[in-house]
């Protein structure tokens, strides 16, 4: 009968519409990708197309929660780096900003933490097992960088395929100073074999534009071409945004993007502290996590996931200049 007909197409036209949302969501997702506290994250591509991310632990018994994904937007938590029993000695507390690097085929950790002084410190840890699940050992017994008047915090790493050498990034914590002092972003050559600094010290950027207010912090250098590219992030939330800069040298004139590459919106506030890192399928291929607040509620720093564009002038882009709030296909 029509009525009998009628039902089938219904009922066909209904399945069609469930199995294309299903198709939709299965290729897309929405910001975050961590609704969960995951501040200052610091991510790898590793070999098997494994990402892996370390964030901030402030004042949390365990040090610096890693988090393992195979997509960059389903992330389960494995462990951590510095559970309490196995923190290094010296650092006593406010352990942030980790970062994890591959360096040498072995997966190596820099953090900052306050010593027994007082003082923020740069430190690091080994993993003992060659897994980027740990567990991880302080190999100096001490920080790697310590300045007994200055604290210095954001650690990050970069190998430069040009030289043949890693890099040690990091900025001054001069905003953390009583009366406040500008904070330099500095780069200085790092010997994996002896985990150590030497030679001299670059300094990369300051806090020199209008809207980076107090600071500029949490470098991460990649590159490009031509350019070397620092990502950096700058002010204080809710004004906190990611910015660049680029040089053909690798330690000086970087020029600065004049405006963020992501600042807040309506959803999200306070954008910053990023890893840029690859896709699997094409080295040209980028994405960028970073952490934010939501607008209304506040609440932890949740992880977000965008995809990098490049204009036609060779400057990084990032959807609108603000994050996404609407289903992304996934990266890959």
């Amino acid at each position: 009968s029509s009525r009998t007909n009628m039902r089938r197409i219904l009922s066909v036209f209904v399945f069609l519409i469930a199995f294309c949302g299903a198709c939709i969501d299965a290729a897309s997702y929405t910001n975050p990708v961590v609704n969960d506290n995951c501040p200052d994250p610091g991510a790898i591509l590793t070999v098997g197309n494994k990402y892996y991310v370390v964030s901030t632990s402030g004042t949390d018994a365990d040090a610096f929660p890693i988090r393992v994904s195979s997509d960059l937007v389903n992330w389960t938590q494995i462990g951590y780096v510095f559970p309490q029993a196995q923190r290094p000695h010296w650092a006593v507390t406010d352990f942030w900003a980790p970062e994890i690097h591959m360096i040498n085929g072995k997966f190596f950790v820099f953090f900052a933490a306050r010593d027994t002084t007082g003082i923020l410190c740069v430190g690091v840890g080994i993993s003992s097992s060659g897994e980027a699940s740990g567990p991880y050992t302080d190999p100096l017994g001490a920080p790697l960088v310590r300045n007994a008047t200055m604290g210095n915090i954001d650690p990050s790493a970069y190998y430069d395929t040009t030289s043949n050498k890693y890099y040690l990034l990091y900025k001054e914590d001069g905003n953390g100073h009583n009366p406040m002092l500008p904070t330099p972003i500095w780069m200085q050559e790092l010997d994996p074999s002896t985990v150590s600094t030497r030679g001299p010290r670059f300094k990369l950027i300051g806090n020199d534009l209008p809207w980076e207010g107090a600071l500029v912090e949490a470098p991460w250098m990649i590159k490009r071409g031509s350019y070397y590219y620092l990502f950096y992030s700058a002010n204080y939330a809710p004004q906190y945004a990611v910015g660049v800069a680029r040089s053909t040298n690798l330690t000086s004139g970087f020029v600065k993007q004049q405006t963020p590459v992501i600042k807040s919106n309506s959803i999200f506030i306070g954008t910053g502290h990023c890893s840029v890192v690859n896709v699997p399928a094409s080295k040209d291929d980028l994405v960028i996590l970073y952490h934010s607040y939501y607008k209304q509620s506040g609440g932890p720093r949740v992880m977000l996931l965008d995809s990098v564009r490049w204009s036609d002038d060779g400057w990084p882009v990032v959807n609108d200049g603000t994050p996404s709030t609407t289903p992304q296909p996934y990266p890959f």
